[in-house]
Formats: structure tokens, sequence, C-alpha cells
């Protein structure tokens, strides 16, 4: 995501078009990834003993029913509101996000199928805040206290991989062998 700093530069003598283009080859593989969490987590919840979701499998750590409502309310309680503040504010500053700031309760009380149910279009709200960033916004650093630099691709890509070591907790959970 470096280039973006090259295509700023270049922004004033390469047409528009071709910038958008170049920047849809790294933009786009991310969200197209970003879109299939949902599914991804449904099938994986699908093929999972229902009677080891709320399980504690592991000691003092949450369990498969937490790690896929968490995974399914995090945009809207931390990645929409962020990209909201991407494009309005010039350098926005975030404070880190994290499971423990909520009730002990909070995921496991979730409806689990609705939750997920949900995820698709919650899901599809993020992406599309993200597909009406300007080039200017892909741009912008916001002020984070665990990064060093924080845009909202490095944000993107945080909830890409956020996304997929829930996956793999809840598939080594649900799927491996104890």
């Amino acid at each position: 995501m470096c280039q973006i700093k090259i295509y700023m530069f270049y922004a004033q003598i390469i047409p528009k078009w071709v910038l958008n283009r170049i920047m849809n080859r790294e933009i786009e593989p991310l969200l197209h990834a970003l879109n299939e969490t949902p599914r991804l987590l449904s099938e994986l919840i699908d093929e999972i003993d229902p009677e080891l979701y709320k399980a504690k499998i592991i000691k003092d750590k949450w369990s498969i029913h937490e790690h896929a409502t968490h995974i399914a309310v995090g945009d809207i309680y931390g990645f929409q509101k962020r990209l909201k503040m991407f494009g309005d504010e010039e350098k926005p500053t975030f404070e880190p996000l994290s499971g423990d700031n909520f009730d002990e309760l909070f995921f496991l009380n979730l409806n689990l199928k609705k939750t997920i149910d949900d995820f698709f279009q919650i899901r599809k709200k993020t992406i599309e805040l993200a597909k009406m960033f300007s080039l200017n916004d892909w741009s912008k650093q916001a002020v984070h206290p665990e990064y060093k630099t924080y845009t909202p691709y490095i944000m993107l890509r945080h909830l890409l991989m956020h996304d997929h070591n829930h996956l793999y907790k809840i598939e080594d959970m649900g799927l491996g062998i104890r």
C-alpha cells in the first residue's frame, strides 16, 4: 500500500481513471476477500456440532459462539465507524478495539444464527463504505496508538486478518482433534 504515496505524487499528471485502475488492483482483492468472510463463517459453523458452540473447549478462552458473534458484529462496533471517520476527517484519531471492552457475556448472549445471518448485510455495508472512498481518502493517515502508520487499507487488511484469526480458532476448536 506504500504505492498509494506514489500514486498521489502522480495524481496531478496521470488521468484519474488510470490511477483508479491501479488502485483497484490493490483494493479490490482485499474487498473481495472481506466479502467472503460471512460465507466462510456460516459454512464453518454449519460443519460444527452445535453442542460445541458454547462449550469452553479451551479453559479461560472464548467459545466458538463467542468467536463467531465477535467477528459478525465487529464491523458495527468499530470498522464502519472508522471508515466514516476516514471519509470525514483529514487525520482521524482512533482508540484500540478489543473484545474485552464488552460485557463478559455480550457475545455469548447474541443469537448465533441471527448474528451470522445479519453479518452478510453488515459486511456488505462495510465494503460499500470503502468503495465510496476517493484516492485522497485511501491515502489518509490516522493516529492509532498501536500503529506507526494507519491508513484505510491497513485497517481493512487488519480486519481481514482479524476475521481469519477467529475463523482459524473456530475451526480448530470445532473440527480439531482433542
